[in-house]
C-alpha cells in the first residue's frame, strides 16, 4: 500500500531515475544513486517487487565490482549481506518471479565471499543458494544471458571438498555458453573448471574465445575485465 503522501506517480518518477542510473553502473556513484532512487519507492511502498530485486541487483554487482582478496573481505559481507534483505523480500513477494531467486543467490554468494565458505557451510547457506539459484533455472535458465547456469556451474567449482562437483559444474557451464556464446564470463568459468579436471586443450579452447570475442559493454558490464582474466590465464597456463 502507497504512503498517503506519496502517489504512484512520484514513484514511476523514482524508478526511471533509478533505471537511468543504473544504465551508468560502471561508475559506484551511479550505482550508489539507483539503490537511493529505489529505496525511495520502497519508503511509499514497501511491497514493491521491482524496486525490491533492482535494489539486490545493484548490492551484487557493487560486490562484483571488487577484487576477490583478503582486503575487499569486509566490504563483499556488507553488500552481500544488505541485497539478500532485498532479494528475499523479493522472492517473499512474488515466489513465481525469477529476480528475487537470482539476484538473491548472487549477493549470498557475494556474502560468501566476506565470511568464507566454511562459516557458509556451517550456517546453512550452501542449501539455501542451491535452492533458490535452482528455482531461478526452473523459471528461465537463460535470463541475465544464462546467468543462473552460469552462477551453479561457478558454485559447484568453487564450494569445498566434499561438496564440490566438478561434472556438475562443467555441464551447468557449458549449457550457459551454448546460450550465450558472447558471454566472456561464462567461457573463463568454463575454463576454469576444465583446468581443475586436467582437460588443457579445452581450457584453451575456451581461453582463446573469451580472449577474441568483441566487447559488448550494454550485455555484459564487466567484460573487458573478464576478457583480462581470459588473457592473463592463457599466459601464465599456455
Amino acid at each position: 500500500m502507497y504512503s498517503s503522501l506519496v502517489s504512484p506517480q512520484d514513484s514511476m518518477v523514482w524508478m526511471r531515475q533509478g533505471d537511468a542510473f543504473w544504465q551508468e553502473r560502471e561508475k559506484v556513484e551511479k550505482v550508489e544513486a539507483a539503490i537511493s532512487a529505489y529505496r525511495k519507492i520502497l519508503e511509499a511502498d514497501p511491497d514493491n517487487y521491482e524496486a525490491n530485486w533492482k535494489i539486490a541487483r545493484a548490492y551484487f554487482h557493487l560486490g562484483d565490482m571488487l577484487d576477490e582478496i583478503n582486503e575487499n573481505r569486509e566490504q563483499h559481507r556488507k553488500v552481500g549481506k544488505e541485497g539478500m534483505r532485498y532479494g528475499e523480500r523479493a522472492t517473499d513477494l512474488n515466489p513465481s518471479g525469477i529476480e528475487g531467486h537470482y539476484y538473491y543467490g548472487l549477493c549470498l554468494a557475494k556474502y560468501t565471499l566476506g565470511i568464507s565458505f566454511i562459516t557458509a557451510l556451517t550456517e546453512g547457506l550452501a542449501s539455501k543458494y542451491e535452492k533458490h539459484m535452482e528455482r531461478a533455472i526452473e523459471i528461465n535458465k537463460n535470463y541475465d544471458s544464462a546467468g543462473p547456469l552460469r552462477a551453479l556451474g561457478k558454485y559447484w567449482y568453487e564450494i569445498p571438498w566434499p561438496k564440490r562437483d566438478l561434472t556438475k559444474s562443467i555441464e551447468c557451464l557449458k549449457e550457459a555458453v551454448t546460450a550465450a556464446p558472447m558471454n566472456i564470463r561464462g567461457h573463463f568459468y568454463l575454463a576454469e573448471s576444465y583446468l581443475k579436471v586436467g582437460e588443457r586443450e579445452l581450457a584453451k579452447e575456451q581461453l582463446e574465445i573469451a580472449a577474441a570475442l568483441p566487447i559488448d559493454l550494454k550485455e555484459e558490464i564487466s567484460a573487458q575485465r573478464w576478457q583480462q582474466k581470459a588473457k592473463l590465464l592463457l599466459q601464465k597456463k599456455f
